[in-house]
């Protein structure tokens, strides 16, 4: 294995046994590319595993922890990924290429996360993508507990109704002024950060002028309307889709 520029080295390649899922050769390059270029001096323990992706715990040559996000090659569901970027004009079509649509996906999310950010939405501040690698901010739990923010399906919470009126305010404003619609937001890519709701995995995210758009948003507020009666609330279908599409 090449040896990162002078003394950085990737831990958790390096050190442990790790998927050749997760960690092929060509993912390998890009992230010694990011070494390279200030975003990583080290790779530690995982955060999370999902069907598409791995998060990692990083640290950048500021010595500032940072979450890398590693789409795999292997196990990703092509169908779904190339349904939803077809719908989306930003992006061009890319045939039958897995590493060109993992790279189209892993930047929509990119662009995503720094469309909702720059509207001061709770997201994680996105630093960079690079292929299937996207470099962002690492939420922790709270102040006195610096372990990765869990999300909102592992925990209990004593200020439910605050948190659900942040998550009704999110959607209200990515669907007003980011023009964006989750499309599978749930307890599940809901962290809770410091008393606070941050919603991540915003990589299916689709324009309002998607055809489908209007569909994804009532499957996100029947989500958001189940998790909300597991924390006790008693919100509606109707009372929340009042709130993002405004009647004249």
């Amino acid at each position: 294995m090449r040896k990162l520029e002078e003394t950085k080295r990737l831990k958790s390649v390096e050190d442990k046994q790790v998927s050749s899922e997760v960690f092929d050769n060509k993912t390998l390059q890009v992230l010694y590319k990011l070494a390279k270029q200030g975003y990583l001096q080290s790779l530690n323990g995982v955060i999370s595993t999902g069907k598409e992706a791995n998060v990692f715990l990083g640290i950048d040559d500021d010595d500032n922890e940072v979450a890398v996000k590693i789409y795999r090659v292997v196990t990703l569901d092509f169908k779904k990924i190339k349904e939803y970027i077809a719908g989306d004009p930003r992006f061009k079509s890319h045939g039958n290429n897995t590493r060109q649509i993992i790279t189209a996906w892993t930047q929509k999310e990119f662009k995503n996360l720094s469309r909702l950010y720059n509207l001061d939405l709770n997201v994680p501040e996105p630093y960079t993508a690079n292929e299937n690698v996207l470099v962002m901010e690492y939420l922790e739990h709270s102040e006195e507990d610096a372990s990765a923010a869990p999300p909102l399906s592992k925990i209990k919470i004593d200020n439910a109704e605050e948190v659900f009126e942040e998550i009704i305010n999110f959607m209200d404003v990515s669907y007003n002024q980011a023009q964006l619609v989750h499309g599978d937001l749930s307890r599940y890519n809901i962290l809770y950060s410091y008393g606070h709701p941050y919603i991540i995995d915003v990589s299916q995210a689709t324009l309002t002028s998607h055809p489908a758009s209007m569909q994804l948003l009532d499957r996100d507020i029947e989500n958001i309307v189940y998790d909300s009666k597991k924390f006790n609330l008693d919100l509606t279908f109707d009372y929340i889709k009042e709130r993002i599409i405004k009647k004249d």
